[in-house]
């Protein structure tokens, strides 16, 4: 049982470190050539660094907006303020309190007092929200969901409102695809019905209330209190293993795979609206693989470095035997394109998005590579 002293170090960890960084989740760490550069890209402080199978967050840069949590398709950012299943949660109770308007407001509006605070959501950023959240409201019935801001051409997060307006983007072509009528809106006030005129007492939790409740809420913080425990007892950081003893080549002759919560919840929230409309899910978050049979050599690597195992060899294989069959399970691929760029005859594709048929597909696509290595293929590209 954790004393006084225990919750103060861990409270003053996570504080130190806004972003929590899962290295060996970062499909750089797994294999050097992939080119996703997204956490970087998204970051407006020049926080984080990639290079030589390393993701580094320069704590003293990072401002703890969360624009590199959202963007990340492999969960390797976290946050330790605000954890995805906390932000589910508190969005959902949030909607049933606000008459079926999903309501995600930034700290700086937030912190003017104008809104009822059970009837919304509060994030650092509007950053710090991803397309999951927004689906999942429409998923609960929410009639809209808007997005308030604290007028961002005055925040000092204000770089992060191009990744905002893409999420929103990303969000409506998921709702629409979904048959959902919910709008998802931008604005720098709250609406009408949420505003109130006496905010005496409704605003403040304590601090030990909010640690509470972020711990309870996320594996990612239970992983910093036990690291941050060890340190404590031990006085030295725990000496970490070097790459090649964390990503061990399992027995089938791949490298461990991961769980990624927030694709799953998409996933899962679309299918709750209910009815598709058209034969594609357009969405960043899901991508369409392809392989030339005539390029492709049978090597397997896209099967070995995929990170969820939407790529992977045949069960029926043994990982000494030549590598006859790839199996492909287009709900589990993240997009996150490391398959194609660990394919160096360059035979394999990713095209954004997935068709319904596939999305909802329980069997695998098979694509046979024994025959694609030994002779040429009359049937040119295949789409799996």
């Amino acid at each position: 049982m954790p004393n006084v002293n225990d919750i103060a170090n861990l409270a003053e960890a996570l504080e130190k470190h806004p972003v929590i960084v899962l290295g060996d989740r970062c499909v750089a760490v797994r294999n050097r050539n992939a080119t996703c550069r997204k956490c970087v890209q998204a970051c407006p402080f020049d926080a984080l660094k990639v290079e030589a199978n390393e993701l580094t967050l320069d704590a003293t840069s990072c401002v703890g907006c969360g624009a590199c949590i959202g963007i990340c398709p492999t969960e390797a950012l976290v946050s330790a303020e605000s954890p995805d299943n906390a932000l589910s949660v508190a969005s959902i109770k949030a909607l049933e309190h606000a008459n079926g308007i999903g309501v995600i407001a930034c700290a700086r509006i937030s912190s003017k007092h104008l809104a009822d605070p059970e009837q919304y959501l509060e994030v650092s950023c509007l950053a710090r929200v991803d397309e999951s959240i927004v689906v999942e409201l429409a998923a609960q019935g929410a009639s809209s969901v808007m997005l308030v801001d604290g007028v961002c051409k005055t925040c000092k997060y204000r770089d992060c409102v191009s990744g905002v307006e893409e999420t929103m983007d990303q969000a409506r072509l998921v709702i629409q695809a979904g048959g959902s009528a919910c709008t998802v809106e931008r604005a720098s006030s709250f609406p009408d019905e949420l505003l109130i005129e006496d905010a005496t007492g409704m605003f403040g939790s304590t601090r030990r209330g909010f640690f509470s409740d972020a711990v309870g809420a996320a594996r990612e913080t239970a992983m910093v209190a036990a690291k941050t425990t060890i340190e404590q007892e031990l006085g030295m950081k725990a000496q970490e293993a070097a790459i090649g003893e964390r990503l061990r080549v399992t027995k089938d002759g791949s490298l461990p795979t991961i769980d990624v919560p927030r694709h799953d919840r998409l996933l899962n929230a679309f299918d709750a609206l209910g009815a598709q409309v058209g034969e594609r899910l357009d969405s960043r978050k899901f991508a369409t693989v392809s392989i030339d049979a005539e390029k492709c050599n049978s090597c397997g690597m896209c099967a070995v470095f995929c990170p969820t195992g939407a790529l992977r060899r045949n069960e029926t294989e043994k990982a000494s035997d030549p590598i006859a069959f790839i199996e492909f399970s287009a709900s589990e691929c993240i997009n996150c394109s490391l398959c194609k760029d660990v394919c160096w005859k360059g035979a394999l594709t990713l095209e954004e998005g997935v068709a319904f048929e596939q999305l909802y597909d329980f069997e695998p696509k098979v694509f046979h590579l024994r025959d694609a290595r030994k002779s040429k293929s009359p049937f040119g590209s295949f789409s799996l």
